[in-house]
């Protein structure tokens, strides 16, 4: 993989480094950064792989973005990479902020991090002392885990190594958690930095053999949420948790409920925003997303990971019968000559096929025939000429002959709803547009015509092609856009995406489908 400087580079050779390192993985060594900064450089081993510097330069930019309070909100919880660390030509490591004093205490007499594996096990003699939160305080810790796992997957982030050992908890009141490793994060469809690592006993069974995604977090969050409000380290959905006394009655059915579906196949299982609101207590408003059938990789529990660069697949979002693209279609009625303009967040808020697997299209409107020629009569044989002249005989009766009716042209064929017009007169796009006063920047006609758009080619498309479609700017599409995401990802799922820094919309027509129409489907 060829090197490409980036602006934030740090060069090795410039940085004041302590002579013992803090701390020795797998992958790489870890050692302070003397100065102001509070900051420790990460250096990889050679035996770790070939280091994505491109995939790493991506993490290190997304933390240089201050604009969002929901960004700034995520590097106070991870130990984000700041800076790549470059020498001779190559990426050596990333610099990264210091881990809070507030996740350090006392095991073994020595000042350590408090990973996550002390709330999983009752205390020993190397941690008797170490502060254990009552059961309220493991759902308050489980709660903000379910939180940070959300937001990262509303930025398009995956964890894939989730597990005891990378996240940290504050003993003590008020309770906090903090991410290790973050350099093993990448985005939904993209290389990580480095070959990823697997935590034995925190595997994903229906993990596909391209590695860890999104489905896989929502299995490992099942498991963390499980193994804490249970104290029981080897507990997994499908077994019945025997959580621990004293949570509040709704959150034990909700939990028992979303531990239950996490055993299914992937697509199936709950997303961290409904373990959010299963864990505070708020009433869910998504629509239940039944089991689809569908292929799945069972790869077990030593599932390989291809290494950068040997041609990950990524997961495919819904992809639509094949054909070239149609025009956006018109809207069905005029536009109104009034906008509704109202102020969009920069950041937007925050996996299935129809039932008998087929895209629906309107209907083609059938050829009418015109009505027939009417016959004016039939032909009439003449008796032939004789030798001897003879009386003519009277000519023959003429048949009647009844016109030929027209034929009547049949009654007008009304054309089915597209999808976009079935997904806008749905309940829970009404729902949604009550909940999402972010979406009023776009009307329920470019609504539907995007959806159209985007589901009668490949599921994606270019801001600007959409943009010349709509008779907008780029900028202003963008906007739509992320008024779209408000309207359309249900619970932050990811029914819209932009990507490639707002140049392209992916839509997951399955998904939209499973959210909006299934539940009103008889």
């Amino acid at each position: 993989m060829a090197f490409t400087p980036h602006p934030l580079d740090r060069h090795r050779a410039t940085l004041p480094l302590e002579s013992d390192p803090l701390d020795k993985g797998g992958q790489g060594v870890v050692t302070r950064v003397l100065g102001p900064e509070n900051l420790v450089y990460k250096e990889y081993m050679p035996q770790a792989g070939q280091v994505n510097g491109a995939a790493l330069a991506e993490l290190v930019e997304f933390g240089h973005r201050q604009t969002a309070t929901e960004v700034r909100a995520l590097l106070h919880q991870c130990a984000w990479p700041v800076a790549r660390v470059v020498h001779g030509g190559q990426v050596t490591g990333f610099l990264m902020p210091h881990v809070p004093r507030d996740f350090y205490g006392t095991i073994g007499g020595k000042p350590k991090l408090v990973e996550l594996q002390y709330l999983l096990y009752e205390p020993n003699w190397a941690w008797q002392d170490l502060h254990q939160p009552d059961v309220h305080g493991r759902l308050e810790i489980a709660t903000l885990a379910a939180k940070l796992i959300d937001l990262l997957h509303t930025h398009g982030w995956i964890v894939g190594d989730l597990s005891f050992r990378n996240l940290l908890w504050r003993p003590g009141q008020p309770y906090k958690v903090f991410m290790l490793d973050c350099d093993g994060l990448r985005r939904h469809g993209a290389e990580p930095v480095l070959r990823q690592a697997h935590t034995p006993d925190w595997n994903d069974p229906y993990q596909p053999s391209s590695g860890p995604d999104m489905d896989t977090d929502r299995y490992k969050l099942a498991l963390l949420v499980g193994r804490v409000l249970s104290r029981t380290p080897s507990v997994r959905p499908g077994d019945e948790p025997a959580l621990l006394p004293g949570l509040p009655d709704h959150v034990v059915t909700a939990v028992g409920e979303l531990f239950t579906r996490a055993q299914g196949p992937r697509g199936t299982r709950p997303i961290a925003a409904e373990w959010v609101q299963a864990l505070i207590g708020r009433k869910r408003i998504a629509v239940t997303r039944p089991a689809r059938q569908q292929r799945s990789v069972h790869s077990g529990p030593d599932a390989p990971i291809r290494l950068p660069g040997t041609g990950r697949v990524s997961v495919p979002v819904s992809r639509p019968a094949r054909g070239s693209r149609p025009p956006l279609p018109p809207p069905p009625s005029p536009p109104s000559t009034e906008r509704s303009w109202t102020s969009v967040s920069p950041m937007g808020g925050p996996t299935t096929p129809a039932k008998d697997g087929n895209r629906r299209q309107p209907a083609h409107q059938p050829r009418v025939s015109r009505p027939g020629e009417t016959i004016c009569g039939l032909p009439v044989a003449h008796e032939p000429v004789r030798s001897k002249p003879a009386p003519a005989a009277p000519p023959p009766a003429p048949v009647p002959v009844t016109p030929a009716q027209p034929i009547a042209p049949p009654a007008a064929v009304t054309a089915l709803p597209t999808l976009g017009q079935r997904v806008v007169a749905s309940d829970t796009y009404a729902e949604q547009r009550r909940l999402a006063p972010r979406g009023g920047v776009v009307d329920d006609d470019t609504v539907a015509r995007i959806i159209d758009h985007l589901a009668g080619g490949t599921g994606r498309g270019s801001v600007a092609d959409i943009a010349q479609r709509l008779g907008e700017t780029p900028d202003r599409t963008v906007l739509l856009m992320r008024a779209l995401k408000n309207l359309l990802n249900v619970e932050q799922t990811d029914v819209i995406m932009l990507k490639d820094r707002d140049r392209t919309v992916e839509l997951n027509v399955r998904l939209l489908e499973e959210q909006f129409l299934e539940e009103d489907e008889p």
